[in-house]
Parts: C-alpha cells; structure tokens; sequence
C-alpha cells in the first residue's frame, strides 16, 4: 500500500504562518479539545484495563506498561521527560501491543507539553504546530474510527501506511534526522520486517523543527494537547532511545541486543526493557529519568 497523507490535513510544503486544523483537531480556535474529543470517544469512563496478552512475547521482555485506553482515563496517564533529547537526530524503539479501541491512540511525542492541556499547547507557534512528531495508530476514519493505521504525525500532517493488527506483539522503530533538504522520519511499524508496506516515510521542508516549543518534551502514553482522549490502549515495554539516527541494520541489531553496536553503546540515551509503573527509571545510565504526570498508572503487564 502506497504512503499518503490524510486529507484532512493539507499541509503547504512551507507555508505554517496561518493557524490551522491540527492533527486531531477541528479548525475552529479555541475549541475545547475534552469536548470535541470525549464527543468523538463517546466519553471517558473508569473501567479496568485487561493485562492478558497473546502470541510470543518479545525477547527479552518480562514487564510492561498495560494502558487502558482513553475510555477508562478522565485525566491523563502518560509520563515524560522534561529534558528530551534533541529532537534531532535520534532512534526510538520500542514494543507495542495495541487492543483496539475507537480514536486516537499516543505510544510517544516529542513535543510541547506546558501543562496547559488545551489547544494552545499544540499550535504554539503563533497558531500553527511546529516542532513535534510521533508514531502510532491513526484511525480510519478520523477522527473516532475503530479501524486504524499505521501513522507519522509531523508537521500538522497524518502520513499512514499499513492496517493495525490488534492483540499481537509489533516491535516498532522512529529514526529521525535533520540535513540540508529537510527533517526526515522513518517508522517501522513491524520490526524486523523493513519492507515498503510496512514503514512509513516521510521529510518535511528544512524550516520544519528548528524552534524551541515551549516547554520542550518526550511523552509517552498520552498526547500532551489533550490530556485523558488519546491514550494508549494496550502494553508498551521494550524502550531504547538513542541520540542518533541508527542504520535500520543497527536497529535490528540494538532489538536483539541492546548496546551491541557501536553507535548504539556511544549515543544510547534511556534504555528501560521492562518498565513498571513503579520503575520507568532510566537503566542506561545517563541518568535521563522521565515522571508520570498526575496520579494515574497504567497496570503492571506480566507475560
């Protein structure tokens, strides 16, 4: 299946001045994003989120984060780093198991995330979005389809390709990276399969990504922009970061054995394989430690 962008979001190669509908959002401003997505949702609700799981887990994993989707959080569930690394260069790996819900889903931002929760937090560059990306599933249709695909949200755009299998275990990567002819995105949705059909690709003009938003983070499990509506549904685990853009053949190689190439044991920068919601400290030893925001936790997920 050829990779294209979603069509509800057009986006100029180079003109973002004008405020305009963000990745998830209506184009009305100061629309309140609870409101306009709870109504797609169908609210937000309190129940448990499951912890069975079926297939071969990944190697190497033995604990994991059980998300229980946006139905069951009336806040948020999500934690961050508040001092992420560059936003390029760098590679993200991790393992997915994502159980189908309506909407949107978060596996990670890297982004604005000032607290505020509102639509603002998004488009903080003088009413556009600049400055962000992530990888995950994207409904079909938006925006509270309960089909999905595969997704890169970058520059006010969706770019999809591939169907999301639900309940089953996909070990995912991002490499990201700037030069000259502009900020390039790499997501391999079925690791270690790096065929056409699964990876989505994308590269946004040179002027994409180079200011500051304002409280710059990394988040995972929930968008930052509105906080309890797009949160992950299913187990996340298996975390490598890295502050550099990996070959594909060194991130089949990091997925097998972290550290064990040269590039990876040099720019490695979190490193958790089996988080809790006790522990998401940082094993690599660089010390970058990330926080929950607010007091929900996803449930512990043991094979």
């Amino acid at each position: 299946m050829p990779t294209h962008s979603s069509s509800r979001h057009p986006e100029p190669a180079r003109d973002r001045s004008a405020a305009r509908a963000g990745r998830r959002f209506p184009a009305a401003a100061g629309a309140s994003i609870a409101a306009v997505l709870l109504a797609a949702c169908g609210g937000a609700g309190n129940g448990p989120a499951s912890t069975s799981t079926t297939g071969p887990t990944p190697t190497g994993i033995s604990a994991g984060l059980d998300f229980p989707g946006s139905a069951a959080v009336a806040t948020t569930m999500r934690f961050r780093f508040l001092n992420p690394l560059p936003i390029y260069p760098a590679t993200y790996i991790w393992r997915a198991y994502p159980r189908q819900q309506a909407g949107y889903y978060t596996a990670f931002f890297w982004g604005n995330d000032d607290g505020k929760g509102t639509l603002d937090t998004f488009l903080w560059d003088k009413g556009a979005a600049d400055s962000y990306y992530g990888a995950h599933p994207y409904p079909n249709p938006p925006p509270n389809g309960s089909a999905h695909r595969w997704e890169i949200s970058v520059i006010q755009t969706d770019i999809v390709n591939g169907d999301v299998s639900y309940n089953r275990w996909h070990t995912q990567a991002l490499i990201v990276w700037a030069d000259a002819s502009g900020k390039h995105h790499e997501f391999y949705w079925d690791l270690p399969n790096t065929d056409a059909g699964r990876r989505v690709v994308h590269t946004t003009p040179p002027d994409y990504g180079n200011a500051p938003p304002p409280v710059p983070a990394l988040t995972w499990g929930d968008a930052p922009w509105a906080p309890g509506n797009e949160v992950w549904n299913g187990v996340l685990t298996g975390i490598q970061i890295y502050s550099t853009n990996l070959s594909v053949a060194e991130v089949l190689s990091e997925v097998n054995a972290p550290l064990s190439t040269g590039a990876g044991a040099a720019n490695i920068w979190y490193l958790n394989l089996n988080p809790t919601p006790d522990d998401i400290s940082d094993k690599s030893g660089k010390e970058n430690h990330p926080a929950w925001v607010g007091s929900r936790r996803p449930k512990l997920w043991t094979p």
